[in-house]
């Protein structure tokens, strides 16, 4: 572990935010310029082992695919009929609309395939709060904290499987009633930072919008009304292929599911949008925000080199060098910090047996797995995060900066607001609950 490298690249970090906020100065070329010095010069690695090893295109290409695919639909002004259709769902009603909006979410994406439906929920939910003049703050938690609580859910989904799978590679017997316990736990946690969001933006002030019922009746223009036949054609392609493979397994399915993931479907989609001629291939590319882009693989490249510094092993020892009370706020601040870093699947099989270790007691147990649970969702609004990137990629690209800055807000003051929680000592009495559950 090289703590040196690792304090160099937080100050570069902190140095290229003040070098954009005061001379305009690209944050990505920054970071990229800065981890590109510190791992050629500090870490022995050469330049091409650097870009090898630390390009995001996990993160970079679904979103440059997104933003061509989803901008089609905001600039035909498709996006703005399904709003209006939903507004209808509401009757207009704003300060309903961030609960109504999240429990539908949640619904949705506990049940069905979550990291597909994101593409289609997000920008509906954004257009609706922008239409009815919902903040934005408020508009983020209302798209990716359902998403949350959806890919947390303990019986549909890879997700679902993996942490049982974890718990009983720990040795607990009961790992399905554990999973059910952290999720159960979880939601509460992320209803709570909903409210309070709700409270700190006063979404209850929003006016409500008159509706009448013609607006359902808007007449659609040919154009529109091929956009959403291309983009019905779009999410039965991401949501068949993962159903079918949850309903009929097989190879069959595997391969379906396979074949149609997240970069094929949104090729098909532009391809279906080019032979409908409803875009111009020059006009889409024009519309992807290279800005946006660029900071998500620079910003990537700087906190890789802190990983390859030995970040992990730093907060390791962290975790273990605070008084008991603070463990599971602490745990969940890590986890926050790590999954900016990585996708959640990759830590959990070392930060679920650490957390477990670290209690003394069943219920103690439950609290920590919930704070790592929480710690690695709840900040992966983070456009520089995979999650984050998808929900980004569905805004419009003049807007983009604007919501990035509030889902920066959302991944950074989340984990510690719930992290404030933690340490109440509230989580520790719901987890008594279902302390006769581990085991």
């Amino acid at each position: 572990m090289n703590t040196t490298m690792i304090a160099v690249c937080a100050v570069c970090l902190i140095m290229a935010i003040l070098l954009e906020k005061r001379y305009g100065v690209p944050l990505g070329i920054s970071c990229m310029a800065a981890a590109m010095a510190i791992s050629c010069l500090g870490l022995g690695m050469a330049a091409n082992e650097v870009v090898a090893a630390y390009f995001p295109s996990t993160i970079v290409m679904p979103l440059i695919l997104a933003m061509a695919y989803f901008t089609v639909f905001t600039s035909n002004g498709t996006s703005q009929i399904l709003a209006s259709r939903l507004m209808g769902v509401i009757r207009g009603n704003m300060k309903l609309f961030p609960w109504t909006l999240f429990v539908l979410s949640g619904l949705l994406y506990t049940f069905l395939d979550g990291s597909a439906l994101r593409y289609v929920i997000a920008p509906l939910i954004f257009s609706i709060a922008e239409t009815g003049g919902l903040g934005i703050l408020m508009a983020v938690s209302v798209a990716y904290l359902p998403f949350v609580v959806g890919s947390l859910n303990p019986f549909i989904g890879i997700d679902a499987a993996t942490r049982v799978g974890i718990l009983t590679g720990m040795g607990l017997e009961n790992g399905s009633n554990i999973s059910l316990a952290l999720w159960l736990e979880a939601v509460l946690m992320i209803v709570v930072l909903h409210l309070l969001i709700y409270l700190v933006t006063r979404s209850w002030t929003v006016a409500n919008r008159e509706f009448h019922m013609e607006n359902m009746k808007e007449e659609m223009t040919k154009q529109q009304k091929k956009s959403l036949i291309v983009l019905g054609i779009t999410v039965m392609f991401f949501v068949m292929p993962p159903v079918l493979k949850s309903l009929i397994p097989g190879p069959f399915a595997n391969s379906l599911a396979s074949v149609f993931n997240s970069y094929m479907v949104f090729m098909i989609g532009i391809l279906l949008i080019l032979i409908c001629g409803l875009e111009d291939w020059n006009t889409m590319v024009r519309r992807v925000s290279l800005k946006s882009v660029i900071m998500i693989i620079g910003v990537t490249f700087l906190i890789k080199t802190a990983q390859q510094a030995g970040l992990q092993e730093l907060c390791t020892q962290v975790a273990g060098s605070v008084p008991r009370w603070m463990i599971g706020s602490v745990l969940m601040l890590i986890s926050s910090v790590l999954s900016f870093f990585f996708a959640a699947p990759a830590v959990q099989p070392m930060l679920y047996p650490m957390a477990a270790a670290m209690a003394d007691t069943p219920a103690q147990a439950i609290t920590y797995l919930v704070c790592v649970t929480l710690g690695l969702t709840v900040s992966g609004i983070s456009p520089i995060s995979n999650s984050g990137a998808a929900f980004l990629s569905t805004v419009a690209v003049n807007k983009q900066e604007i919501y990035s800055k509030k889902m920066f807000l959302l991944a950074f003051a989340g984990p510690v607001v719930l992290a404030a929680l933690a340490a109440t000592g509230v989580l520790g009495m719901v987890s008594e609950l279902f302390a006769h559950w581990y085991y």
